[in-house]
C-alpha cells in the first residue's frame, strides 16, 4: 500500500468509526481482496508434518518472508517459511500492486526483472508510468523542485501543469489540483502472484513452506540455537527471520516500540470501460489507484478523513473512509459516473519513526534477524534487500545498502526516549 506519514498508536476512535471486515477467516470462503480471489487460493497448502529442525526460519510468507526465503534457498540454506495464514494473505495481498522504485540501491527494478525472467514467474509486471496530482501549490512546487533537481534530458521525473496532466490522461481534471508529477518509470504488479511466485520459487530451490501455521514464541533448544514454538509443533533452528510486520512485535519485544500500524482502506469497483492506462495518486498517495485488464479500478487511501481510527492493527473496513472512496473519482474527474464497489478491504502497514525499514540483525541476539517496518512501499525494495539480508545471514557480514536501515539505530532510540 501507498501512505502518507501518519500518527502512530493505538487507536481510541475505533469502536466508533470502524466494522469488521466482511467474510469469514482465512482458509474458508471467498479471500478478502481482489488480488486473492484473482489468484490461486490453495497453492500453499499446510504441510501434514512439520520439520523438526531447519537452518533458518523465516516467520511471515508475505513478500518480505517469500523475498527473504528465496535468496536464502539460493544461497544453499535449509530453510522453513512459517505462515499462520496463507502466503500473501495480510498487507501483501491487500495493496494496489504498485512499483514506484526510488534512489535507494535495494530499489533495483533490474533485479525484479531478472528474477521474475528467470523463474518464469507471471506477475504482470509492466512499466505504465505514474501520474500524482498535486492538490495543493505547496505540493506542485515541490514537484517543480524536484524535477529541476533533475538533470536533462533523461529526468526520473517531470512536472506537468494540469493542462498537461489533462492531455496525458485525455480527461478533464478537477480545478482544485495545480498539475502533477509524471514518473515514466512507474510499474505495475499483482502482488498476490508475485508472493505466490517467489515462494514457488524458492520451494524450487530447496526451501519448504509451512501455511496455517502460527508462531507462538522463540525458546532454547539443546538441538539448536533456538526452539521455534508454534500451534502445530516445535522446530529447531540456528538463525530466525522476523518477516511478520507488525507481529514482529510479539515476538521480538525490541520492536515493539520501534514498528507501529497504518491501516489503508481500499475497494475495488465494478468493471468500466478503459479509463486509466497508468497509475495515478494524489501528492504523495494520500490517495491512489489503477485501473486493471478485466476493467475493475482499485482505490485506496483516504485516511485524513478518520486518522486517528486508522492507526489500528485490525483488519477492519472504515465506513467514514469508504464513503470518501465512493466519491473520489466523480469528483476528481468531472463526468465521471458513479461508482460502484464490489469489493471492500483494509490492510494493515507497518511504518517506523524514521520512515525507513529495519532491515538486520536485532542487536544483542545472535541469529535473530529483522525485515519489517516497509510502510506501505514494499515492492520496490523486497528483492533487493531480501537478497541483503539473506547474505548477511549466510556470511555474516552487512552490505551497505543495509547500513541505514540497522535496527540498532531504532532500539536505541526506543531505549533512551522516556516513556
Amino acid at each position: 500500500m501507498t501512505a502518507d506519514r501518519v500518527p502512530a498508536g493505538p487507536s481510541r476512535a475505533e469502536g466508533r468509526s470502524a466494522r469488521a471486515e466482511p467474510g469469514p477467516a482465512a482458509g474458508r470462503g471467498r479471500p478478502p481482496t481482489y488480488w486473492l480471489e484473482s489468484a490461486d487460493p490453495d497453492a500453499f497448502a499446510p504441510p501434514a508434518v512439520l520439520p523438526a529442525r531447519a537452518d533458518a526460519v523465516v516467520v511471515g510468507a508475505g513478500l518480505m518472508g517469500a523475498a527473504t526465503a528465496y535468496w536464502l534457498a539460493r544461497l544453499g540454506v535449509d530453510v522453513l517459511v512459517v505462515e499462520a495464514r496463507r502466503p500473501a494473505w495480510g498487507t501483501s495481498g491487500r495493496n494496489a500492486g504498485l512499483s514506484l522504485n526510488g534512489l535507494r540501491p535495494v530499489e533495483d527494478g533490474e533485479l525484479t526483472l531478472t528474477v521474475l525472467r528467470e523463474e518464469g514467474i507471471r506477475a504482470g509486471y509492466e512499466r505504465r508510468g505514474h501520474l500524482a496530482l498535486a492538490s495543493s501549490a505547496e505540493v506542485w512546487e515541490r514537484f517543480r523542485a524536484e524535477a529541476a533537481r533533475l538533470p536533462a534530458p533523461a529526468r526520473l521525473v517531470e512536472a506537468l501543469d494540469l493542462a498537461a496532466c489533462e492531455e496525458l490522461l485525455g480527461r478533464r481534471i478537477d480545478r482544485r489540483f495545480f498539475g502533477g508529477r509524471w514518473f515514466p518509470g512507474g510499474h505495475v504488479i499483482h502482488p498476490v502472484r508475485l508472493v505466490h511466485g517467489l515462494a514457488a520459487a524458492a520451494v524450487r530451490h530447496g526451501a519448504a513452506i509451512a501455511s496455517g501455521t502460527r508462531v507462538l514464541g522463540i525458546g532454547a533448544s539443546a538441538r539448536a540455537r533456538f526452539e521455534v514454538l508454534t500451534d502445530r509443533g516445535r522446530i529447531g533452528a540456528d538463525h530466525v527471520v522476523f518477516a511478520c510486520g507488525l507481529a514482529a512485535r510479539e515476538l521480538a519485544p525490541p520492536l515493539r516500540d520501534v514498528l507501529t500500524p497504518a491501516r489503508g482502506q481500499m475497494l475495488a469497483t465494478a468493471p468500466l470501460p478503459p479509463v486509466f492506462g497508468f497509475p495515478l495518486a494524489v501528492d504523495y498517495g494520500s490517495v491512489y489507484w489503477r485501473q486493471v485488464a478485466d476493467g475493475t479500478v482499485l482505490l485506496g487511501g483516504c485516511r485524513g478523513l478518520d486518522p486517528d481510527a486508522e492507526a489500528s492493527a485490525e483488519e477492519r473496513v472504515n465506513p467514514l473512509i469508504h464513503q470518501g472512496l465512493d466519491a473520489f473519482l466523480p469528483r476528481t474527474f468531472p463526468g465521471f459516473p458513479p461508482v460502484t464497489a464490489r469489493r471492500r478491504w483494509a490492510g494493515i502497514m507497518d511504518c517506523t519513526p524514521d520512515g525507513r525499514p529495519v532491515v538486520g540483525a536485532l542487536p544483542g541476539a545472535p541469529g535473530r534477524w529483522v525485515i519489517a517496518g516497509f510502510g506501505g512501499h514494499g515492492i520496490p525494495p523486497a528483492l533487493g534487500s531480501g537478497r541483503a539480508l539473506a547474505e548477511t545471514v549466510v556470511t555474516g557480514r552487512t552490505p551497505m545498502m543495509l547500513e541505514s536501515f540497522a535496527p540498532d539505530r531504532l532500539l536505541r532510540e526506543a531505549r533512551t526516549t522516556p516513556s
